[in-house]
């Protein structure tokens, strides 16, 4: 097992990252000792000679903890999910403070960190907390009897679990950072949530259980430490359930980038070959969004005909060098270029869950007359969002100044747009391009020159989510705190 540093019901061991670094001191783990000795004083201070006249009950409780500190999962981050801290204040509300020092001290040193520092920590830490929880649960059980307000008692119960955890975090928080120069705070603020929530329930079965004890009697530990310690492995379990699908969603996205990477490398290489690739793309896909929203689509689909007007082009790839020069095709490079849908969306349909994309870049050549490539649909037979490609990549072709003919004005290619409409183009979708998009732009969008396929390209990573069903990549900071 890797070397830990423990918490009350958590252990952190050596791969944990340290998110910020500080300086770290030399000094911390003398001062721990002092710490250690001090609640050790406070706990035989305190401590009442009927602490000690249930020694079976001290044994088992010493026994239920060791056997919670052992009963851990080890997390990806290097930190092990233990179950003592509902054990440990079942045995505040029993023990007195010097007792459960004891027992907090034999569960550190039974298991011990890896480095005499964290060791000297682990026993300031539970000194502390134990020897004042241990205070505090004695003033729940002097002022509060659990037959005549078991409501009250089991508040109180509740009250000293809360309590103590938080303490129990606020100072391991501390002294990593003094004796390490470690910062959790990232991590506490991701995870607090869902921590609180689990604490508290595991508050509610422990003051359950402290009030049975209470006025059945202290055989009923004994049920308790298997139902806590039950109850504790299935939530780690659930936890740690939840850490692992949260991995896979980040090696999904992390091939998901990779596979988005070659689509990028296959768009390099043919604007490296055909200097006008890059710009049109991230032409088309503004031109193609803008009639998207302009044609009252929901915001998934703007960005899913985004997302394929980007790619339209990438099945160009199989085009030989000629081809991409102005100049007449032979029968057998337009046999190639009617191609060109079809492997798109082949490359394109190999991204996980972008078959809705793939189908999208099939049809951008599909005319409304019949006469397109590669299938020959025609009218609605050819998905709309396939339609506002059309309009959108011959506009540009006509408008692009680095465009395979000499560039037309945006007026002279409004009236060609009109002129083929409904033969070659949705007529309704070309009226929309012009009166709603293309009347309201100025000169510089009518003619794309400054579209950026990079700044395209992010936007295009950034809503995917929106239509997309693999989750968007997570910042996942290393569980800081489980639930125990």
């Amino acid at each position: 097992m890797n070397a830990t540093w423990t918490f009350v019901g958590v252990k952190f061991g050596s791969l944990t990252p340290i998110l910020c670094a500080m300086r770290a001191s030399r000094f911390a783990p003398f001062c721990a000792l002092l710490v250690t000795a001090a609640a050790t004083v406070v706990a035989v201070a305190t401590s009442h000679a009927g602490d000690w006249r249930q020694p079976l009950l001290i044994a088992l409780v010493g026994a239920l903890a060791l056997l919670a500190d052992r009963y851990g999962i080890q997390t990806a981050s290097g930190s092990t999910v233990v179950a003592t801290h509902p054990v440990f204040v079942l045995g505040m509300v029993m023990l007195g403070p010097l007792p459960m020092l004891v027992v907090g001290e034999l569960v550190v040193l039974a298991n011990p960190a890896a480095t005499k520092g964290r060791i000297a920590g682990n026993m300031a830490i539970y000194g502390t907390f134990l020897t004042g929880g241990s205070l505090l649960a004695r003033l729940v059980t002097d002022h509060i009897d659990a037959d005549n307000s078991p409501g009250w008692f089991a508040l109180g119960v509740i009250g000293l679990f809360l309590a103590t955890w938080a303490v129990n975090v606020v100072l391991v928080a501390g002294y990593m950072r003094w004796l390490e120069g470690r910062r959790i705070e990232r991590e506490l603020a991701a995870t607090w949530r869902p921590l609180l929530s689990a604490h508290i329930a595991l508050a509610c079965v422990t003051a359950v259980l402290a009030y049975l004890e209470a006025t059945v009697g202290a055989a009923v530990l004994a049920l308790s430490g298997v139902i806590l310690i039950a109850y504790s492995r299935l939530q780690r379990d659930l936890l740690q359930a939840e850490r692992h699908a949260e991995n896979a969603r980040q090696l999904a996205a992390d091939a998901q980038g990779q596979r988005d990477g070659l689509v990028r490398i296959i768009l390099d290489f043919l604007d490296a070959r055909d200097h006008m690739t890059a710009r049109h793309s991230a032409a088309v896909a503004r031109y193609t969004r803008r009639i998207a929203e302009a044609a009252g689509c929901p915001d998934s689909e703007q960005r899913l005909v985004h997302t394929a007007a980007l790619y339209h082009d990438v099945g160009k790839v199989m085009f030989a060098d000629r081809m991409f020069q102005a100049g007449k095709l032979t029968d057998e490079e337009w046999e190639i270029v009617k191609r060109h849908p079809e492997r798109g969306a082949e490359l394109v349909g190999h991204l996980p869950d972008h078959e809705d994309v793939a189908a999208i870049i099939l049809a951008h050549h599909e005319r409304i007359d019949g006469r397109g490539y590669p299938r020959g649909l025609a009218g609605e037979d050819i998905p709309r969002l396939s339609r506002m490609i059309s309009i959108a990549d011959t506009y540009d072709v006509m408008t692009g100044r680095d465009s395979y003919r000499q560039p037309v004005s945006s007026a002279e290619a409004i009236e060609e747009l009109r002129r083929v409409s409904g033969s070659q183009l949705d007529g309704d979708l070309v009226e929309i391009f012009v009166e709603h998009v293309l009347a309201v732009e100025d000169l510089a969008f009518r003619h794309g020159d400054d579209a950026d396929f990079e700044a395209e390209l992010l936007v295009e990573r950034g809503s995917r989510g929106a239509w997309n069903p693999v989750a968007q990549p997570m910042q996942l900071p290393p569980p800081a705190l489980e639930a125990a």
